[in-house]
């Protein structure tokens, strides 16, 4: 009894071992990211839902770059989309991002689609998906 009790003590104090040693490689050895800012804003769908989101961030590694770069997604579901069709995407009115529907039902625009500068975005800004011409949904960034 007492030689299992001696694996099992053993096996906790080396496992924890492992992850302490784990966190201090981590932090010795990790690369360090400065963030200007970074936004979000949620698409909701008529019950509540989630259906999309878009995400912007401002980040540099401080080691790597000099400059902070730009990282911009728009992720949504929406069963109004058209493979082909476009979608634009506007920050208080002005138009940041435009790319194509690649899957039915399914938009994913990445840094590529960026058409337009977000320089300075606050709390309370409105993000709205243009599809053919009017507002397919909306939302307020927000911190993410």
């Amino acid at each position: 009894m007492e030689t299992l009790f001696s694996i099992i003590h053993y096996g906790f104090v080396g496992f924890f071992g492992l992850i302490g040693a784990l966190f201090v490689l981590v932090l010795l050895f990790g690369k360090r990211v400065e963030t200007k800012w970074d936004f979000e804003a949620d698409f909701l769908d008529e019950r509540g839902r989630e259906i999309g989101e878009f995400e912007a961030e401002l980040r540099r590694i401080p080691k790597e770059e000099n400059d902070f770069t730009l990282d911009a997604r728009l992720r949504l579901r929406h069963p109004a989309l058209e493979v082909g069709r476009s979608v634009q995407v506007e920050l208080e009115g002005v138009l940041v991002m435009e790319g194509p529907v690649e899957k039915p039902g399914r938009v994913f625009l990445q840094n590529e689609h960026l058409c337009g500068e977000i320089t300075d975005p606050k709390t309370g800004h409105v993000c709205s998906v243009q599809y053919q011409g009017s507002q397919l949904v909306k939302g307020e960034l927000h911190p993410d």
